[in-house]
């Protein structure tokens, strides 16, 4: 059975991850499996140690990994099947092999980065562009001024590419497991859209662009089947920047689900500047999905 695979070393951001991860597992009626990825230093062995000698350490860490999993439960309630592994390695690397076949990695932020702004770790980050199919959540502590939203909320940021179709999808999918209110949001600036038919030469009027912008989240919404019962599908099509439209509607949200940039190649590893803001900036989780084909 696939599983929700969740990065763990014992910091206040990775137990965020773990509750969130646990909880989510839950939900989707799948294992969780706690990964503590670690590489030896001499400040845990002798000087004189050869590397072998560092094995003594693996049954300490896979110790480590079951008390995080015995907290997590006690401070969420939540019981599901769980595995412990500890990974000899590089975090990112070993994230990335165990989370192959996995329904979700989920890894915390850093935190508060030096100038006071929310950034994220380099395993967090490295992990978010280098997985090429798997969804990545990005969890983060709920700032202690956030407003006080909807909880059960899934925004997801709908541009009209195949690949934000895809994150309208996968948004579904929680709304209906959840009972949740999707809030299907289309960014729009007149840079960010095709000319409208016969626009050539001039400069149709705003209305006309917004009307646009409403057309196409209605073909993305068709495209992905939206199927949610009246009342819990909202359509939102804003007139701003699209990562500052995202991070501001998914205040007190529940989480953000976005798409990569998914154009393949080496692109293929990078985030678009969109999901990438998203990602660092946002109050809530936010979900990085990426299509099947990527």
């Amino acid at each position: 059975m696939r599983d929700v695979v969740v990065g763990v070393d014992g910091s206040a951001q990775s137990q965020e991850a773990l509750d969130w991860a646990l909880v989510e597992a839950g939900s989707r009626g799948v294992p969780l499996t706690a990964v503590l990825a670690w590489e030896p230093s001499w400040q845990e062995g002798s000087r004189l140690a050869e590397p072998a000698d560092f094995s003594h350490l693996a049954d300490l860490k896979q110790e480590q990994v079951l008390t995080f999993l015995d907290e997590a439960r006690h401070r969420t309630g939540v019981e599901v099947v769980t595995h412990a592994e500890q990974v000899q390695g590089s975090p990112t690397t070993a994230l990335l092999a165990r989370a192959e076949r996995a329904e979700m990695l989920v890894v915390g932020s850093r935190g508060l980065g030096r100038l006071g702004r929310l950034v994220l770790g380099s395993v967090s980050s490295a992990v978010v562009q280098g997985a090429t199919r798997v969804p990545v959540t990005v969890v983060r502590p709920a700032p202690s001024d956030a407003p006080a939203g909807d909880a059960a909320r899934v925004v997801v940021g709908v541009d009209g590419s195949a690949t934000s179709v895809h994150a309208l999808r996968h948004g579904l999918e929680v709304a209906r497991r959840t009972g949740a209110v999707l809030d299907a949001v289309y960014c729009w600036q007149i840079l960010t859209l095709a000319p409208l038919p016969d626009s050539w030469g001039w400069t149709p009027p705003v209305d006309d662009y917004e009307k646009f912008a409403g057309e196409q989240l209605d073909r993305a919404l068709e495209a992905a089947e939206a199927d949610l019962p009246e009342g819990r599908i909202r359509r939102s099509v804003v007139h701003a920047h699209p990562a500052k439209g995202l991070i501001e509607a998914a205040e007190g949200a529940e989480r953000l689900v976005v798409g990569n940039r998914g154009t393949g190649g080496f692109d293929r590893l990078l985030l678009g500047s969109v999901s990438r803001q998203a990602v660092e900036y946002a109050s809530c989780p936010v979900t990085v999905v990426r299509r099947p084909a990527d």
